[in-house]
């Protein structure tokens, strides 16, 4: 079996030694480079530096044959990311996530991805359902329990433009789950910027909605 781990943290690190241990093939990525270079001081793990959450990285860690990918970042939407696109774009059968934010377990559920929370081990989930952008529009308007999902415009001038997600102070039970930019549909990711103009397809509990809408645009839907 092949595994591939995204996050060099303190789960990251369990997770490829008990695996390791086990005798599975296990490849971690770290993006922080003095962090990649203490973890390679441990010889039962194989390590790569980079951005777990570029396609590029992912290929060249072996994505494409892995069996397992276990996204155990820090941030959330990359975790999110991570699996989404080790699922659609590279064909992985099992994907696994964790969550670093209470409340976000029940918005990945919804996504598809089935998270099981431990505190001594990984908050992890498989992906068991693929949900195509087509399926995500169709899905505006639409509730679940609490859960809705709503279109939000960046206006032009609101104070998240020119951010990257990560320093956005979002909602506690509130994701962003694809940004439309034009004719192209993104993946959020810690990192991506907003811009003036940006369509945010957002998951969010009834509660966190309206300051979602106010915190993107001052209030309006669409």
């Amino acid at each position: 079996m092949q595994v591939l781990i995204v996050g060099g943290g303190k789960m990251g690190r369990y997770l490829a030694k008990d695996l390791s241990e086990k005798q599975i093939n296990v490849i971690l990525i770290e993006q922080d480079e003095e962090k990649a270079r203490n973890i390679k001081q441990d010889p039962r793990i194989q390590v790569m530096h980079g951005d777990g959450s570029e396609p590029e990285v992912l290929k060249k860690a072996g994505v494409e044959e892995a069996d397992v990918v276990l996204a155990v970042t820090n941030d959330d939407h990359d975790n999110l990311a991570i699996c989404q696109m080790a699922e659609r774009q590279f064909h992985v059968p099992r994907t696994f996530t964790a969550v670093n934010t209470p409340g976000n377990e029940k918005l990945f559920e919804w996504l598809g991805v089935n998270v099981a929370v431990s505190s001594s081990s990984i908050l992890a989930g498989l992906v068991t359902k693929d949900v195509s952008l087509e399926e995500i529009t169709s899905l505006l308007n639409q509730k679940v329990g609490d859960l809705n999902m709503v279109e939000i415009k960046v206006c032009n001038g609101a104070p998240v433009a020119g951010q990257k997600i990560k320093d956005i102070d979002l909602p506690m039970e509130a994701i962003l789950v694809t940004i439309l930019r034009g004719d192209t549909a993104l993946v959020p990711r810690g990192n991506t910027v907003l811009r003036d103009g940006d369509k945010v397809l957002a998951l969010a509990d009834s509660s966190a909605q309206e300051e979602l809408v106010h915190q993107l645009n001052g209030g309006a839907l669409r």
